[in-house]
Formats: structure tokens, sequence, C-alpha cells
């Protein structure tokens, strides 16, 4: 009985060490993906971005309050990085947490449900599916929720940086071809990388 108890507890140890390696690793790929050229894919004539990806895989492999916690991060980084170092005009509306925290936190958590749901459905044979359907189901969260309240609370602004552009749109249409092209690429990138590499960690720890 004290051999069992023994055994759970180390168990224990190591699958609460090894969420925290994987937390600490998830956390550092996002700062590398976000402060450098490596977070974009240029795909045509649009680019993918993947920094999310992280946190897709966070909600996943450890479940939604870890995802909770990783988007958080992803979030807090967004938004010190429009503070510190802006890109372009856009970049100054994540300064507003509402735009770089509050969508980012529900990434791994929309990811983790689809998911479990997913598995119930396609059984653990077709795991791979399961994963992939948690990861577009992640971001497309992002690319809905941060364009969504971008709209809803600078919509006149963006409005007018189009028409200084050239260009003469409505917020919710230049939301909507953003996440037609932009959004659909992520979404697709997101299931190609995040099933591989959650596949192969489901295989060395299946427990």
């Amino acid at each position: 009985m004290g051999t069992r108890t023994g055994g759970d507890f180390v168990n224990k140890t190591l699958k609460d060490t090894r969420k925290l390696v994987v937390l600490g690793l998830m956390l550092a790929i996002t700062m590398i993906l976000d402060f450098t050229p490596l977070g974009a894919i240029p795909m045509g004539t649009v680019e993918a971005t993947i920094t999310h990806i992280p946190t897709i895989i966070t909600g996943i492999i450890l479940g939604p309050v870890a995802g909770l916690i990783m988007g958080l991060a992803f979030g807090l980084i967004s938004f010190f990085h429009a503070l510190i170092r802006p890109v372009s005009p856009f970049s100054l509306f994540f300064i507003n947490p509402i735009i770089s925290i509050l969508p980012r936190m529900f990434i791994g958590v929309a990811a983790y449900y689809g998911y479990a749901i997913a598995l119930k459905l396609f059984k653990s044979k077709l795991a791979p599916i399961a994963i992939g359907v948690g990861a577009f189901i992640g971001s497309m969260t992002n690319t809905v929720l941060v364009l969504g309240a971008l709209s809803l609370i600078y919509g006149s602004r963006i409005e007018a940086m189009l028409l200084e552009a050239g260009l003469s749109s409505k917020a919710y249409l230049w939301a909507l071809g953003v996440a037609g092209t932009n959004g659909l690429m992520e979404g697709i990138v997101s299931v190609v990388l995040v099933t591989a590499i959650c596949s192969v960690y489901f295989k060395q720890y299946k427990s």
C-alpha cells in the first residue's frame, strides 16, 4: 500500500514537473515568435501568423486552465510589444487590453474543448483529427475575437485609415476580408503544426 502511494506521488510529481516544463517552453517559444520574424510565414500574397500556436498546444496538451494561463501570457506579450515596439498604426490598438489580452485568454480554452468534444466523436483511433479540430477552433477564436473587438471598438478609426489608404470599406467588411485570407491561412497552418506536435507528445506521454 505504501509502495503504491509512493509510486503515485512520484508519478504526480513527474506530471506536475512536465506541465511546468511545457508551460515554460511554450512561453519562451511565444516570446521568440512575437519578437522575431519567425512568428510569420509568408504564403503568397498573405502572411500567416503563428504566434498563437504555443497557446493552442498548451490548451490541448495540458487542459483549459493551463490554456487560459498561456493565453493570458500571450496577451501580455502582445500588449507590451505594442507598447514598446509598435510596427504599424494598427499596433497602437493593441495597447488596449480588450484587444491584446482578453481575446487571447480564450484561445487555449476553445482549443481544448474543441479537441475534447471531437475526441469523443472520433474516438482515440482518430485522435489526430480531434487535435486538428481543436487547433482550427483555437486559431479561429483568436482571429474572430481580435478582429471583432477591433471592429466594434475602433471601427470608425479603422475606416478612416482605410480611406486614407485609398480604400473605401466598412470596418466589418475589412474584418471579414482579413479573416477570410490571413485568418483562414493561420487556421490551416495551425492544424498542420499543432497536429504534428501534439501527436508526438501524446505518443511519448500517454498518461
